[in-house]
């Protein structure tokens, strides 16, 4: 089936697609199988059982198919997604991501807030730890600013830490970005990243494979991680420990045959185990944003972005003194009381008020760090 030869698939024709996912035992790679045969999910529910038995689909889920029966449930979901302005990009879209199409295993859809675009074949993934240090963030800023300078797509996984600061620093450049979530693309996870993802789907998409309502289990990350994986031609590795799931990333995308890379770290922190060991492995050695684009130059887009710069913020001297506290490590809300010589009341007050400006986030434990765009705000300070 040529899987692009569509231009838009209409809402009307979704509940067939999400029909046929809904019956269990069709899994990516039989939905795959029987797209390949009958080219439409409606054609596939609408197939004798003996058709659906010789393209090799199991008996009892062949007939679970030619018997499918949960309409009013697909309707609902159908319903839910026009409710909330959420599309489905499915394998018989123009804009159906054309690096998925070579996955073994490739989502039949994808659940979309946002937009995907033909060029975004040109993207590479930025992942690493969620706790990370001034160092891997700003590593990440620059590596994501410098890719979307040059018009390259930034994906990742809207995660704290590197995945966060990736996301922002291509948005700050102007450059499209791509999150991939392990839930519905209504449940935002970490939910203090709500209005991160608002502002990516003006300016890329917000993307998952996982009906609306999903929660972020632990077990949908692989998943998600291959996508993330799936949508590039490689993946950058930005701190990382040994059982970080950035690695799962990272072997996503070997198998996929995709470029990896890696930025090394101080050898004394955890944070550098994970892509020091990729790099003894054959992941290549990431310094700068042109060790990437050498790799990839075969498929760069020619016309660089421009960049805009981001107007100052308006901070009033106790927000500024806490500038001055903060930094890209996290720090427990104690030791910025402590430091800050202010009441813990007002401290709370004035961090509550730079998270709302977009320069500093909340970590868990109660910590704080600085956001790329607070970092830049203390620069201009210093």
């Amino acid at each position: 089936m040529d899987s692009r030869s569509v231009d838009t698939v209409p809402h009307t024709q979704w509940r067939d697609w999400i029909a046929l996912r809904a019956v269990r035992g069709v899994g990516n790679v039989t939905y795959r199988e029987l797209l390949e045969r009958f080219a439409t999910p409606h054609a596939a529910l609408h197939a004798p059982v003996a058709a659906l038995i010789d393209t090799g689909v199991h008996p009892t889920v062949a007939q679970a198919i030619s018997t499918f029966d949960q309409w009013k449930a697909v309707d609902v979901q159908v319903e839910k997604l026009l409710q909330k302005s959420v599309r489905l990009v499915t394998r018989g879209d123009k804009n159906y991501p054309v690096n998925l199409t070579h996955l073994h295993d490739p989502p039949p859809f994808l659940y979309v807030r946002g937009t995907l675009l033909p060029e975004d074949r040109v993207a590479i993934a930025i992942v690493g730890s969620r706790v990370a240090s001034s160092y891997g963030r700003g590593m990440a800023q620059a590596l994501a600013h410098g890719l979307a300078e040059r018009g390259v797509t930034v994906v990742s996984g809207l995660a704290r830490g590197i995945d966060g600061e990736a996301h922002r620093s291509t948005l700050m450049a102007g450059g499209r970005t791509v999150a991939v979530l392990g839930s519905g693309v209504d449940v935002i996870y970490p939910s203090e990243h709500r209005g991160l993802a608002e502002d990516i789907t003006k300016s890329g998409a917000v993307v998952s494979e996982f009906s609306l309502g999903t929660k972020p289990d632990a077990m949908h990350f692989p998943y998600r991680n291959r996508v993330i994986s799936g949508l590039t031609l490689g993946t950058v590795v930005v701190e990382a420990t040994e059982k970080s799931g950035s690695l799962i990333t990272a072997r996503c995308a070997l198998e996929q045959n995709r470029e990896v890379f890696a930025v090394p770290g101080p050898a004394s922190t955890g944070r550098s185990q994970g892509p020091h060991r990729l790099i003894k492995e054959g992941a290549k050695l990431v310094e700068t944003v042109d060790d990437i684009l050498s790799e990839i130059a075969p498929t760069l887009v020619t016309r660089p972005l421009i960049a805009p710069t981001s107007p100052p913020l308006t901070l009033d001297p106790d927000e500024e003194r806490l500038l001055g506290v903060l930094d890209g490590d996290p720090i427990h809300v104690d030791v910025v009381i402590a430091k800050s010589g202010l009441s813990a009341a007002r401290v709370l007050e004035l961090l509550l008020g730079l998270e709302l400006k977009g320069a500093v986030t909340q970590l868990p434990g109660t910590h704080f760090a600085l956001t790329s765009n607070g970092l830049n705000q203390r620069k201009k300070r210093l």
